[in-house]
Formats: C-alpha cells, structure tokens, sequence
C-alpha cells in the first residue's frame, strides 16, 4: 500500500493531538494521594484510577496498527502472556530489593523523548533501586518497525541505549544503509546485527511486547509498568516520583 505524504501529515497531527489530550489529565493529581485501580485479569498489577477514567484516550488510538490479519494468533499470545507476564516484563534478573520499569516506546511517538529524559533522572536519583526493562512497540509503519529490530538486536551486543539514543538524535532511520552508518559509528558488528534484526530470537522479542502491550492496553506509546503500576501516556517527572516511592514501600515485589 502506498501511503501518500497528505496523510502522513494528516495521521501525524491526529496522534500528536491524541497524546496531548492524553497528557492533560495528570497534571491535575499534583501530589495528591494517589488511588489505584485493579487490573482485571491480571494480579497484582492496578493503574491510577484516574487514568482508567480517561481510556477513552486510548480507544481513540485503536487502528493505527492497521488491519490484523493474525488476531487470532495475537490474542493467544496474549492470553499466554496473562498467566506469567512477569518474565517477559522485567526479566529473569528481578531481586525483592529493586522497583523494576518496564518502558514500551516508540522511535516516532512525539512524547517518548521527553519521558525518557525524566526516566534518566529518576534512575540516576536512585541507581540501586530502579531498574529500566526496555520494551519497543512499533505502532507506525516500517520506518518503526526497522528501528525497533535495530534496538532489539544491538541489546544483544550490549549497545541498546547507545544506538537508540543516536537513532533519536538523527532523522528517523527509514532503510538498511542508514542503520548500517548508525551501527558503524558505535562500532557494533554490523552484519550480526543485521542478521539478528530479522531473526526469529527478535521477531519473538517484538512479538512478547505487543503481547504485553496487548494485556495492559497500551494501544499507543509511552507505556509504562513501575513496580505494579501501569501508566499510559505522558506523566510527568513528580507523579513518576511518587509513584516510585509508593512501589518502594510495597512490603513484596509485584513479581
């Protein structure tokens, strides 16, 4: 299918005027007391109660994955997903003393920049405490899709952050020729990591973050899941404090 720069331009405004309104909400918690809500289905895990009040927000964002011949296999991947999603989402390496983040992202999602700046802080703040899982969801064509395979696959040589923080400072890699200069530059071994961008070991990868994202409903991007606390949207750096400290002085992990 051939997508015309009109509705590229179009579909663009539309998202960034979703995740603006997406944005609004929080800035009216301000340090309050914070109330959650249960996930159904999926214990212990519970979101703000005011962000389940606003889902409206993500049923707006419903279609920009486009048609879904293989729903049936996502659903069951899913619901494989809801028994344990616990490994999938922070790792095997999860210890009672640390608040595990997991992070679902997106090259292209207008906001995702700005939190990741407010995800450093906090874990500079607290570096023994916090723990940051990357998850990449694609949700907007190729260009996203290439990008999250050449940030799963520099994970398995150690270089995940690097390349993703030199693909965001750079025009959105669209094609083989520009992740091969990005890698060269980082010093990567390019042609494993070619390799590994269409492997299976990736394409399972990917395809336990749409999993997870599916359970949780993350229909767009930032996503993101402290401790047990699922949030959607942009949420700005104090309500991730308080969220964080509200995790630390649970008495058991949530995993």
């Amino acid at each position: 299918m051939t997508i015309r720069r009109r509705d590229v331009f179009v579909l663009g405004g539309i998202i960034a005027l979703i995740y603006g309104l997406r944005a609004l909400p929080w800035d009216r918690l301000g340090g309050s007391p914070l109330s959650y809500v249960d996930i159904e289905g999926v214990p212990p895990f519970r979101r703000l109660e005011l962000a389940a009040q606003t889902s409206t927000a993500n049923i707006a964002l419903v279609g920009l994955d486009g048609p879904l011949p293989d729903a049936g296999a996502r659903r069951a991947r899913m619901e494989t997903m809801r028994t344990d999603p616990c490994p999938a989402l922070f790792g095997n390496s999860a210890s009672n003393s640390e608040v595990p983040i997991a992070y679902f992202s997106e090259f292209r999602c207008p906001f995702c920049r700005a939190l990741e700046r407010d995800l450093e802080s906090l874990l500079a703040e607290d570096p023994a405490t916090f723990r940051l899982v990357q998850h990449e969801l694609p949700i907007f064509g190729p260009p996203s899709e290439l990008a999250a395979r050449a940030s799963v696959a520099a994970a398995r040589q150690g270089k995940q952050q690097e390349l993703r923080r030199r693909f965001m400072r750079t025009p959105m890699v669209a094609e083989e020729a520009s992740v091969r200069r990005v890698a060269e530059t980082l010093d990567l071994d390019v042609e494993q990591l070619l390799i590994d961008m269409s492997s299976a070991g990736v394409q399972a990868e990917l395809d336990r973050t749409r999993a997870l994202a599916d359970l949780f409903g993350f229909i767009g991007t930032p996503g993101l899941v402290i401790g047990r606390t699922v949030l959607s949207g942009a949420v700005p750096l104090s309500l991730l404090r308080q969220i964080a400290e509200e995790e630390k002085a649970e008495p058991f992990p949530a995993c």
